[in-house]
């Protein structure tokens, strides 16, 4: 692939509560070790998203999310079509919940807050949140999860999944950086439930 991939983080100041924008730099990594060149650009005002090849809207505060909410009020709206639209859209916790509720014009159903380490089925990671959803569901070509931070460091599984499902490149592509990287994720994972 000659293209240079272009990768939208949003709001970085705002929605990288839990360095959510470092699930950005993973994917960077893992295209990079397999040929493919990317862009990483910071989204700091309102702007045609279509233009990028992957969208992260990440994890803020309620004040993060008013303060958006002034500045790019349509932000929400323009990111659930492109996820209706089949575009590779990667939402995190509080953007996920957001977003869900834009799809599926209601609001998600709020319970007892959970805070804990979480394992589904192969993925691992940390739940901080009351929203009642799954903690990872994909629409499309989207990757929506309550699992806060840089998820896909831990679980670069769900990296390539990202990676295959946009078509970016082979994913049964790997090189010594790729196997180390997964032995360290996979120890992470391990350790994430020890008691």
């Amino acid at each position: 692939m000659s293209k240079v991939l272009k990768f939208a983080g949003l709001y970085p100041n705002h929605l990288n509560l839990n360095g959510d924008h470092a699930n950005l730099l993973v994917l960077k990594k893992r295209l990079e070790w397999r040929g493919v060149k990317v862009e990483i650009v910071e989204v700091v005002k309102p702007m045609d998203l279509q233009s990028f090849d992957l969208v992260l809207l990440g994890h803020g505060s309620a004040a993060a999310w008013a303060e958006i909410g002034n500045i790019d009020p349509n932000l929400i709206a323009k990111i659930a079509r492109l996820v209706e639209s089949n575009f590779p859209v990667l939402a995190v916790s509080s953007g996920y919940v957001n977003l869900v509720e834009e799809l599926d014009s209601k609001a998600i159903e709020h319970g007892e807050h959970i805070s804990k380490f979480a394992r589904v089925d192969e993925t691992v990671g940390y739940v901080n949140s009351d929203a009642q959803v799954a903690e990872i569901v994909w629409r499309g070509n989207s990757l929506l999860t309550l699992l806060h931070g840089p998820v896909l460091a831990r679980n670069p599984k769900l990296a390539d999944e990202i990676i295959s499902k946009a078509n970016w490149c082979d994913t049964s592509l790997t090189s010594i950086d790729i196997e180390r990287v997964d032995l360290l994720a996979e120890a992470s994972r391990e350790i994430a439930f020890r008691d």
